[in-house]
């Protein structure tokens, strides 16, 4: 569990890009979250997608460890796959590799590589991340995407030194979780999780309180 405290601390890091932001992260006992957002220059957001990976109750505290990564780049076009610009994500916990590439030109999403039409949907529901069946999307829908954040100079002056260069800084998913009830249901914030320490429940219910903030 501890592993998993310092994991959701590196995921939560901005992708490369200057102009966009996002990572997976825990949100709940039973739900982990992975946000892709584009920030302007002003620092005004825009959700482009949110996945909540749901499992059973206290799947994230399994193994010993995990890890993370994200990006974005050419995909190519054959054969009706994904266009340029993909963005993609991936997480590594609880036992569990889940995977996501994203295209926001065309609207689609590839999870665990099965493509989803999101159309003007922003937010993807998928349950039973743990399961023998492996992860399931349940549901796709749209909340309000836009948000304001800070900008901050990026280290070493940018890019091979080329200048200063200002990066968006991430905010946590519960910013946009809260924003439905529907998605705050599916935490399973109330879900009891056997043989917890007293530190891990502390965690848990720190990361529920958050989707609880006005």
């Amino acid at each position: 569990m501890r592993e998993t405290l310092v994991a959701a601390l590196m995921f939560a890091q901005p992708f490369m890009d200057a102009g966009s932001t996002g990572g997976t992260a825990p949100v709940s006992p039973s739900a982990m979250a992975t946000s892709m957002c584009v920030v302007d220059a002003a620092g005004r957001g825009t959700l482009e997608l949110l996945i909540l990976w749901r499992g059973s109750p206290g799947w994230v505290r399994k193994g010993d460890g995990g890890g993370s990564g994200g990006g974005s780049g050419a995909g190519g076009s054959m054969a009706g796959g994904p266009s340029p610009m993909i963005r993609s994500a991936w997480v590594s916990q609880g036992g569990v590799s889940l995977s996501v590439r994203f295209d926001p030109a065309a609207r689609k999403a590839w999870i665990q590589d099965k493509e989803i039409a999101l159309d003007e949907g922003n937010v993807v529901l998928v349950d039973g991340v743990d399961s023998p069946e492996g992860p399931q999307v349940v549901r796709t829908f749209r909340i309000d995407p836009e948000y304001q954040t800070t900008m901050s100079p990026a280290p070493y002056g940018g890019r091979m030194g080329r200048g200063p260069q200002m990066r968006p800084q991430p905010v946590p998913a519960q910013t946009f979780i809260r924003r439905s009830p529907e998605l705050v249901e599916f935490l399973q914030c109330d879900a009891s999780v056997p043989g917890l320490q007293p530190y891990e429940q502390q965690v848990f219910d720190m990361w529920c309180s958050w989707v609880r903030l006005p």
